[in-house]
C-alpha cells in the first residue's frame, strides 16, 4: 500500500533497525524479506512480472522450507535453552540446600538480622520503582499529547500534498460511488500510515526512548546492588544465592531488549495506527459519499466540467470531511497512546517486580533451610542428603540426554 520510494526505503529502514539493529532479534541471511502485497496483485491480475513478484515468490519459498526444516529445530533450540536455564537455577538451589544440610552453610544471628533487613530493601526498592515508572509514564503521556497536536496541526497539509498521487479508473459521472470509495480508501491508507509513522519515529523514537532508557537505568542500578548484597552473603556464609539471583537477572535483561511484544509484534507504530482504524466504517464513506455528491452537482451546476479539477475538488472534500471526523474522534488517539505508554512501563516493572519477588524468595529459603537443618536428627539430615543428590543425578541426566539430542 506505500506507492511512493521514500516511503518504501523508510520501512525497510525502521524494520531493519528493529530486527537487525544492536540486539538482532534475527540472525542470517535472507531473514528479512520486504514485499508489496498490492504491487504483487497488480503484476498477477496484469499476467506479467516484475522485482516485487519475483520478491513475493521467493519469500513464498523461503516460508515453506522454514515450516518444512527449520521450524522444528528452532523450537528445540528456544526450549532446549529455557530448560538449561531450569536446570541450572534448580542444580544451584539443591547444591545450597546440600550445603546446608552438610552444615557447610552457616548463618549467624547476625547474619539473619543482616537477612530480615535485606528483604525490607528489597521491598523498598520495589515501590522506588514502582513510583518512578508512575511518574515517568505520566510525564511521557503529556509530552506525546504536545507531539500529537503539533503533528496533527501539520496532517492536513501533508495528506493534501499526498493526495495528488492518487488515482482512480472510475469515472465522476459513470461510477461516482465506486470513485468516492476509492479516494475514500486511498484517504484512510494514507491517514493510516501516518498515524503508524508518528508512532515510530515520534511516540517510540523521541518520546518514549529517553524515559525507558532512564527507567531502565535506575532499574539496572537497583538490580546491581541486590546482586552486590548477595555476593557479600554468599562470602560470608558460604552460599551460592548470587548464581541463582543472576540467572533472575539475565531474563529480567531478555524482557527489556526493545519494545518486543507492543501491539502482539507489529510495534509501537502500527499498534497506535490499528487502533485508530475506525474510519473504515459504512458510516464514515456514506458521511463523505453525501457530501461529495453535492459537491458534484453543485460543480455541475456551475457549469464546473474540467475532469482534473473535479477529481482535485473530490479528494479535496474527502480530506476535509475525513480529517474533520477524525479531530472530532481525537480523543481515541489519545486513549490509545495512554493505552501504550502504560503497557510499555507496566511491562517493565512487571518484570523487574519478578526478580524483586525472586530475591526475597532466595532469602527466605535461605533462613528456611538453615532453621529445618538446625531440628534435624543426625538420620533426618543424611536422607535429606540423598534425596537431594538423587535429585542432582536426575537433573545431570536430563542435561546429558538434552545435549546428545542435539
Amino acid at each position: 500500500l506505500i506507492r511512493t520510494d521514500e516511503g518504501k526505503e523508510q520501512i525497510k529502514q525502521r524494520i531493519t533497525k528493529f530486527v537487525q539493529g544492536e540486539k538482532p532479534l534475527i540472525t542470517g541471511k535472507n531473514r528479512v524479506h520486504f514485499i508489496s502485497a498490492q504491487a504483487v496483485l497488480d503484476a498477477i491480475i496484469q499476467g506479467s512480472n516484475n522485482v516485487y513478484l519475483d520478491d513475493f515468490k521467493y519469500f513464498v519459498s523461503s516460508i515453506e522450507k522454514f515450516l518444512r526444516f527449520e521450524r522444528g529445530e528452532l523450537k528445540f533450540k528456544q526450549l532446549n535453552l529455557t530448560l538449561n536455564k531450569l536446570n541450572k537455577n534448580c542444580d544451584n538451589a539443591l547444591k545450597q540446600a546440600q550445603n546446608t544440610v552438610e552444615g557447610k552453610i552457616n548463618i549467624s544471628e547476625a547474619n539473619k538480622l543482616e537477612i530480615i533487613e535485606k528483604i525490607g530493601e528489597i521491598s523498598g526498592r520495589n515501590i522506588k520503582i514502582y513510583n518512578l515508572a508512575k511518574t515517568l509514564k505520566q510525564e511521557v503521556y503529556q509530552k506525546a499529547i504536545e507531539y500529537r497536536k503539533k503533528w496533527q496541526e501539520e496532517l492536513h497539509s501533508r495528506i493534501s500534498i499526498k493526495s495528488k498521487s492518487w488515482n482512480s479508473k472510475h469515472s465522476h459521472i459513470w461510477s461516482q460511488k465506486q470513485l468516492v470509495q476509492d479516494y475514500t480508501n486511498q484517504f484512510i491508507r494514507e491517514l493510516s500510515l501516518e498515524i503508524e509513522q508518528w508512532g515510530s519515529t515520534v511516540l517510540e523514537d523521541i518520546v518514549l526512548q529517553n524515559y525507558i532508557q532512564f527507567l531502565d537505568a535506575n532499574i539496572k542500578h537497583q538490580l546491581d546492588a541486590i546482586q552486590a548484597d548477595f555476593k557479600n552473603l554468599d562470602i560470608q556464609v558460604h552460599s551460592n544465592s548470587s548464581s541463582q539471583m543472576q540467572l533472575s537477572i539475565d531474563s529480567i535483561n531478555d524482557d527489556f531488549m526493545g519494545f518486543v511484544g507492543i501491539g502482539g509484534g507489529i510495534g509501537i507504530g502500527g499498534a497506535l495506527a490499528a487502533g485508530l482504524l475506525v474510519f473504515t466504517g459504512f458510516g464514515f464513506i456514506a458521511v463523505i459519499a453525501a457530501s461529495v455528491t453535492a459537491m458534484i452537482a453543485s460543480s455541475f451546476g456551475l457549469g464546473v466540467l474540467d475532469m482534473d479539477g473535479l477529481h482535485d475538488q473530490i479528494k479535496k472534500k474527502i480530506i476535509e470531511e475525513g480529517l474533520k471526523k477524525f479531530d472530532n474522534s481525537i480523543e481515541k488517539m489519545d486513549e490509545k497512546i495512554n493505552e501504550i505508554v502504560n503497557q510499555v512501563f507496566e511491562n517493565r516493572f512487571e518484570s523487574f517486580h519478578k526478580v524483586m519477588a525472586q530475591a526475597i524468595s532466595l532469602y527466605e529459603n535461605l533462613l528456611e533451610q538453615q532453621e529445618r537443618a538446625s531440628q534435624e536428627t543426625s538420620k533426618e539430615r543424611e536422607s535429606e542428603k540423598e534425596w537431594i543428590l538423587q535429585k542432582r543425578q536426575e537433573l545431570e541426566r536430563i542435561q546429558q540426554d538434552m545435549k546428545s539430542m542435539i
